[in-house]
C-alpha cells in the first residue's frame, strides 16, 4: 500500500502524494515518461531510499521504518539484468543464492527449479556473457526470484529483447502471478502494457491514471494505449511550454 508518498530533492518534487495499493498475485503496470518519477518510486518501494513524507507498505514492512525488511521480502530484476557476464550461469545462481542466505540443500533445489523454468538445463557450466539475451533475460529473472520472495519489481525487463522472446517471458511473469506472486513492471512496450491488470501512470511526479488497460482507453476514448497516455499527460500539463504531440 502507498499513501501519499512523495520524494522531494531540494526544490525539486519527484515524486508528488503517490497513492495506490496492488492485490496478491496481481501484475500491476507502472508507467510514465523518462523523468516522470518512476525509478524514484521504484527505490522508495524497494527500501533503498526514505521518503520526504507518506509511506508505503511493502508485504507489511514500512519503508521508512523497517527497509531490511523490504528489501528481504521483495525480488528485483533491471533492464541491465544484474549478471555478472564472466562467471558461468551456476555460478551466477550460487552468488545470488548466497546473497539471499540460501545453502545446503534449500539451494540445491531452487537451483534446479530456477534452471528448469528458465529453461537452462544443461547450461550451468556456460559462461553467462555467451548466452543469448533471452536467456541471460530468464537467468536474471530466475535469480530475481531466488529466494522466493511474495513481490516482484521488473524494471523494463524486456528491453533490446525480441518479441518472441518477450511474449516467452510475459508467460513466465503471469505463471508466477498465478502461484502469488505480486509483480510491479515497469515497460514503454505498449503491448506489454495490455497484458498488466491494473496500469498506473505516472506524470511529472504524479498519478494521473490508474485503471485496467481497457478502463484508461475508455476514459481517453481512444483504442490505443499509446494515445491514450498521451492526451492525459498532455491535460495534465499545464505549465508545460511543450506538450506532447497527439
Amino acid at each position: 500500500m502507498v499513501d501519499t508518498l512523495t520524494k522531494v530533492f531540494g526544490r525539486f518534487t519527484a515524486v508528488d502524494r503517490l497513492s495506490f495499493s496492488i492485490g496478491r498475485g496481481e501484475i500491476f503496470g507502472f508507467l510514465g515518461p523518462n523523468g516522470a518519477g518512476k525509478s524514484t518510486t521504484i527505490r522508495m518501494l524497494c527500501g533503498l531510499l526514505s521518503s520526504s513524507s507518506g509511506t508505503a507498505r511493502v508485504n507489511g514492512h514500512d519503508i521508512n521504518r523497517d527497509p531490511e525488511s523490504v528489501r528481504q521480502n521483495i525480488g528485483y530484476m533491471s533492464q541491465k539484468f544484474s549478471l555478472y557476464k564472466d562467471l558461468t550461469v551456476s555460478e551466477n545462481i550460487a552468488f545470488f543464492g548466497g546473497i539471499y542466505g540460501l545453502e545446503g540443500e534449500r539451494l540445491r533445489k531452487r537451483t534446479a527449479d530456477i534452471t528448469a523454468m528458465a529453461g537452462l538445463t544443461g547450461l550451468g557450466n556456460h559462461i553467462t556473457g555467451t548466452l543469448s539475451g533471452a536467456l541471460q533475460q530468464r537467468l536474471a529473472l530466475g535469480c530475481a526470484v531466488l529466494h522466493e520472495p511474495p513481490i516482484l519489481f521488473l524494471d523494463e525487463p524486456t528491453s533490446g529483447v525480441d518479441p518472441v522472446s518477450r511474449r516467452t517471458f510475459w508467460d513466465l511473469i503471469h505463471e508466477m502471478a498465478a502461484n502469488g506472486i505480486t509483480v510491479l513492471i515497469t515497460t514503454h512496450f505498449m503491448d506489454e502494457a495490455e497484458f498488466c491488470g491494473r496500469i498506473g501512470f505516472i506524470n511529472a511526479g504524479r498519478l494521473i491514471a490508474l485503471d485496467t488497460p481497457t478502463g484508461i482507453k475508455s476514459q481517453t476514448s481512444t483504442d490505443s494505449l499509446e494515445t491514450a497516455f498521451i492526451k492525459l499527460a498532455n491535460s495534465c500539463q499545464p505549465t508545460n511550454k511543450h506538450q506532447l504531440p497527439v
